[in-house]
């Protein structure tokens, strides 16, 4: 840390020593094992306070890496927009001249971790079982896949036509790289765009009470005087400052966002949940929906049909999600593609006649319908409720066990998996409520999990674990 600090301070980076101790080895109430490094309050600090100064110029971009033209091939080959990818190769070239210790970022890229182990892309297959039917899951696939095409189709070919041919970069070298940036970038600005900022990631996340946010400022009259860069921004340079948005006490650790991310997303990109947390969802696809109003008794060429009519009217595609919030209703965009699909010919055909010579504008649309379905008695009617009911009941029986062990991944895959759960189970009882007791929810076919402490015991019919397959 020491050598980072010297690095910081000789590249026209500030902090303000009074008042933050960056490198801290910090605990947390949740993990009494387990501690983290990041940045404790040194006094009490209020609202408002710049407590550090960050030079853009010294952040790790794409534009501003040693191998530039590589990295442009690699935007080239990929297309735009393909940030974590070309930051994700930029770093891994970065790495290899630091080998010879020539990068002008050595002593950060010394601090950075070869991987951020905790993310669940870099977790061995035993843990990743537990983490069956969560977001996390779902998600993993589609990334070690996205991260797969990467390597093979672009990088490597890359590669082999430029002085680190014979480098020996492999896969798991790149994904390495890669986890580290997903867990670390930052929007620097919409000039800069995507980058490693040192100091910044020094501050741990949180969702919800934050401390910090990186800022800009104009007008530098305003910074204290031992804030103030040598050089102005007149001049050409460009800073972020971090400013307190939450006071602190002294000794508390201060925390940025990273936006109002929920556990699956932290536990992806990052490597931890955290609990209680506000951004926490459920996230279902379109496979989910058409599941669920088919088991629920809807004709498949009718769910085929309306699906189609939800695309050309700008409702929902084939790769669409929609999501259960904590402590949240059902969405009325998700209640009116269910309706929609599970609606009679007759009350499809009179909402459909109704919208004719109507003119429907961008993203008042949704509106709109659920106005004109309003008029066909409204889209919280038992079938629409009962066909969410099912997708809730296929979703929650798709959860494992959860790991009965101490270790800190056992116990992110218990925050997070019960997260979900009680999402799950508080849209549950919202819609037995909606429903009066309409729904049986004793029935058989509809056995409910029993949820305890750490383990999960789940149940579901031949039928719906057939119909798995399909998801």
């Amino acid at each position: 840390m020491n050598d980072l600090k010297a690095w910081l301070r000789s590249n026209g980076f500030w902090w303000n020593e009074d008042a933050i101790e960056l490198g801290c080895v910090v605990g947390d109430s949740e993990r009494n094992k387990t501690s983290r490094v990041g940045v404790l309050a040194r006094r009490n600090i209020d609202v408002g306070e710049i407590v550090a100064r960050i030079p853009t110029s010294q952040c790790l971009t794409c534009g501003g890496c040693a191998h530039q033209k590589l990295v442009g091939d690699l935007e080239i080959s990929l297309g735009k927009g393909q940030w974590l990818a070309l930051l994700g190769f930029a770093l891994l070239l970065e790495r290899d001249i630091d080998a010879g210790k020539s990068s002008s970022w050595n002593a950060y890229l010394r601090y950075l971790p070869a991987a951020e182990q905790g993310v669940t892309a870099l977790w061995p297959e035993n843990r990743k079982r537990y983490l069956a039917g969560t977001d996390v899951q779902l998600a993993l696939r589609d990334e070690r896949a996205q991260a797969k095409t990467e390597w093979e189709t672009h990088i490597e070919p890359i590669l082999s036509r430029s002085e680190y041919a014979e480098s020996g970069f492999t896969f798991e070298d790149y994904l390495s790289a890669r986890s580290v940036v997903s867990s670390r970038a930052f929007t620097i600005c919409p000039e800069v765009g995507v980058g490693l900022v040192p100091l910044a990631d020094l501050f741990n996340h949180r969702t919800g009470g934050h401390h910090v946010l990186l800022t800009d400022i104009e007008d530098e009259s305003i910074l204290p005087e031992s804030a103030r860069p040598q050089q102005s921004t007149k001049e050409g340079a460009s800073y972020m400052y971090v400013r307190l948005v939450r006071s602190a006490r002294k000794d508390e650790e201060l925390f940025n966002s990273y936006g109002e991310l929920g556990n699956a997303t932290l536990l992806s990109s990052y490597g931890f949940c955290q609990r209680d947390n506000p951004g926490d969802q459920v996230t279902f696809g379109v496979p989910a929906l058409r599941a669920a109003a088919g088991l629920c008794g809807v004709d498949g060429l009718q769910i085929a049909s309306r699906l189609r009519w939800c695309e050309a009217n700008g409702l929902c595609e084939e790769d669409s999600t929609f999501h259960l919030k904590a402590k949240s209703p059902p969405s009325d965009t998700l209640l009116l593609v269910l309706w929609i699909l599970a609606a009679s010919p007759d009350e499809f055909g009179e909402f459909s006649g109704s919208l004719k010579g109507k003119r429907m504008f961008g993203t008042g649309k949704v509106a709109q319908y659920i106005s004109e379905v309003q008029h066909c008695g409204g889209f919280e009617n038992v079938k629409t409720l009962q066909v969410l009911m099912k997708m809730l009941e296929r979703r929650r029986a798709l959860y494992a066990s959860t790991p009965s062990d101490d270790s800190e991944w056992a116990l992110y895959c218990q925050i997070l998996v019960n997260s979900e759960l009680g999402i799950i189970l508080d849209c549950e009882k919202y819609l037995e409520e909606k429903l009066n007791g309409r729904f049986e929810a004793g029935n058989a076919s509809k056995k409910r999990k029993v949820i305890s402490a750490g383990n999960i015991v789940c149940t579901t019919t031949t039928s719906e674990a057939a119909f798995s397959l399909f998801d």
